[in-house]
């Protein structure tokens, strides 16, 4: 996995990427006293995990954390500081883990096996599909730009039928489930389906869906996707379940209790 630490002190951001160069479930580590130059390599870079003190000059870790989610919101963030007063904060940014310093090797070895979005085994696709937690779409590794909220919808729903075609019937009763069907509703679904074909072309990955008369599907073998590696029992996969899926769309919840039910 590929990994940042940024601590303001250098002789001690040294003595942690020595420590992290010795496992072998690192891959490569840079290290940071610059906030600034951190949030730059995120931003230009595959990042798995950033371990972040808390207190620094300047930008504070927290600040930092929270920058570096909207660059990459599936990084893993790992607090270290000698304060445990501000564990709480660090909680509620979702963070991977939280460990005091001076912080033992085999401590951060455990955070590293237990992390809140673990490295994934990709399939060779560019478009990486995370289900578990809140609904995201990356490709080549960055959010994918969809211009339309209800547009990311419309795909997390595509995603949950798993390559089942799906009629415009079926998916405006899913995503607007309290609302009369009219023709603006109708009309505003297929640009929204316009909207989705436009952005997977633009990235040359128009493969990703098939569409017919009145039905899309998605092609799950050109994705690559948590919930279809769990399915197959991947291990990591398995392990990345934190009893959340897409979070933020209540007609996700019969397949999560699907998944729950699974895991017992």
């Amino acid at each position: 996995m590929k990994v940042i630490a940024v601590d303001d002190e250098q002789i001690i951001l040294d003595d942690f990427v020595d420590m992290l160069n010795r496992m072998d479930e690192v891959s490569s580590v840079k290290g940071f006293t610059s906030c600034e130059r951190a949030l730059q390599y995120i931003g230009e870079n595959d990042v798995d995990v950033a371990f972040l003190d808390i207190r620094m000059r300047g930008m504070d870790g927290i600040t930092l954390a929270k920058r570096a989610k909207v660059l990459k919101p599936a990084l893993n963030i790992i607090f270290l500081t000698a304060y445990p007063e501000y564990s709480l904060d660090a909680m509620q940014l979702h963070a991977s883990g939280y460990l005091v310093k001076p912080a033992m090797e085999e401590d951060v070895r455990k955070e590293l096996r237990d992390l809140r979005v673990p490295p994934e085994v990709h399939n060779g696709s560019r478009i990486k599909v995370q289900c578990f937690g809140n609904f995201e779409v990356f490709v080549d590794s960055y959010p994918c730009p969809f211009k339309y909220i209800k547009t990311k919808e419309l795909f997390a729903y595509l995603i949950d039928r798993r390559g089942t075609f799906c009629s415009n019937g079926e998916i405006l009763a899913a995503l607007w489930e309290d609302k009369e069907i009219t023709v603006s509703l109708e009309n505003y679904l297929r640009n929204l389906i316009s909207d989705l074909r436009a952005v997977l072309k633009e990235f040359d990955l128009e493969d990703v869906i098939n569409k017919k008369k009145g039905m899309i599907r998605v092609v799950p073998e050109k994705i690559d996707c948590d919930y279809y590696r769990w399915i197959e029992g991947d291990s990591v996969a398995i392990n990345a379940f934190n009893g959340e899926y897409m979070s933020q769309y209540s007609w996700a919840e019969d397949t999560l209790a699907g998944i729950e039910n699974r895991s017992i």
